[in-house]
């Protein structure tokens, strides 16, 4: 769930906790990720390729941040 509270986003995953910067989640695949902010006050996954990162070729959020969709918080789950 994606909401805005004080002006604010929020985001909280299918069990109703709070996320954020920092936190892993897995999806319902088993699938994990870790969040990051971004300068606007939004979450999301790193979009950069992470064999790049882990041969050096790039550091994380380099080429972006993939933010969820409604839908996606109703699978996650905070780990």
């Amino acid at each position: 769930m994606i909401r805005y509270i004080d002006g604010q986003l929020h985001y909280f995953d299918r069990n109703g906790t709070e996320l954020h910067d920092g936190d892993t989640i897995r999806y319902e695949s088993g699938e994990t990720q870790k969040l990051y902010l971004t300068e606007n006050g939004r979450l999301g996954t790193d979009a950069t390729n992470p064999v790049w990162i882990a041969d050096s070729r790039a550091v994380p959020c380099e080429y972006g941040i993939y933010r969820p969709e409604e839908e996606e918080t109703e699978e996650i789950v905070k780990v």
